[in-house]
């Protein structure tokens, strides 16, 4: 979702997790989380013990709005144009997204704020898959067996998405065939290519 459906401000999000007194360099790294972070992601600890133990990190009491405000800061930009692109695809094919989030950041794109048109984000897919919500987060091979299994489909009728080039690899290893696009490139025109193939 980050660096594919929305660009992504890593660096804005470090600050305001660094202002509530959390330096973000020790949770998060490229592509991945761990501690806490990582728990949050793999739905282990619920967005309130996220909280509680944040406040415990910090050593003062936040609310579940300046946490939220902290993920927030990934969110740069929705670009219009990428919506459009996932309404253009699903006229002809069945689009789902596949994303290490939270619940922080999936209350936003869930709500009416996430694009200009006033949806959130199920709008524009035929499902979400959230790394929370089933329990493991790319490039385990769980998380994607657990997306075929859902969908009901074979690795090599699924094309992957994705910025960050672990996460192909390890789809490419099922027999899913990948698309690596650059954080926050247009990825329509390559995965045209790919669906023209």
């Amino acid at each position: 979702m980050g660096g594919v459906v929305f660009l992504q401000d890593t660096t804005e999000a470090f600050r305001r997790f660094i202002d509530i007194g959390v330096d973000a360099n020790r949770y998060i790294g490229d592509y991945g989380q761990k501690g806490i972070f990582l728990e949050l992601e793999e739905g282990r600890i619920s967005a309130e013990d996220f909280r509680a133990e944040l406040c415990k990190l910090a050593k003062k009491d936040l609310t579940m709005k300046e946490v939220q405000y902290c993920w927030l800061g990934f969110i740069k930009k929705v670009p219009s144009n990428r919506l459009e692109n996932l309404l253009k695809l699903r006229k002809n094919y069945r689009v789902c997204l596949a994303s290490n989030t939270n619940p922080f950041i999936m209350a936003f794109t869930r709500s009416n704020l996430f694009s200009v048109d006033g949806h959130g984000i199920e709008y524009y897919f035929d499902k979400l898959y959230c790394s929370y919500e089933i329990g493991v987060c790319k490039p385990s091979e769980e998380f994607f067996k657990k997306v075929l299994n859902a969908e009901g489909v074979k690795p090599e009728e699924v094309i992957f998405v994705d910025d960050s080039k672990k996460n192909i690899a390890a789809a490419e290893a099922l027999g899913i065939k990948g698309v690596w696009v650059a954080p926050d490139n247009d990825w329509m025109t390559p995965l045209e290519d790919a669906l023209a193939k």
